[in-house]
């Protein structure tokens, strides 16, 4: 039996946010660091966080209600690994550089996102309206 018939939208649909996420991430991180923006000590690691909450957030909502533990830590893993290949990335890109510090924030935003989202979604009302 498969316990997300009829439960949530097909899981096709449910990747759909988190890679599109996904694809927001790599084109913000992709642009030249803009000159004259304030360095705001600490900002930039609330940014990084920020982000990658929201995508653990959805990556987490792409597999509810099936969260056994093993997939929670593959998606864990995979969503480091995404971090830190962003991370390397920018040494490509003008004005940015690979950095230790906003890889442990992107990693520990995507672990709280992963982590909060299943208790959000289950004070959520449920939803009729979505397609099973």
């Amino acid at each position: 039996m498969n316990p997300t018939r009829g439960t949530a939208a097909p899981l096709a649909s449910r990747w759909v946010p988190p890679v599109l996420w996904a694809g927001v991430i790599l084109a913000m991180t992709s642009w030249p660091a803009p000159d004259g923006i304030p360095n705001v000590t600490g900002l930039d690691k609330v940014a990084h966080f920020s982000v990658y909450a929201v995508l653990g957030a959805l990556v987490a909502r792409a597999i509810w209600p099936v969260r056994a533990k093993r997939r929670l830590a593959v998606a864990a893993l995979a969503l480091g690994l995404f971090g830190a290949i962003d991370e390397w990335h920018q040494n490509f890109i003008p004005g940015r550089d690979a950095s230790l510090a906003d890889w442990l924030a992107d990693s520990s935003g995507a672990l709280v996102g992963l982590a909060c989202a299943p208790l959000l979604l289950r004070l959520a009302p449920a939803r009729q309206d979505l397609p099973s």
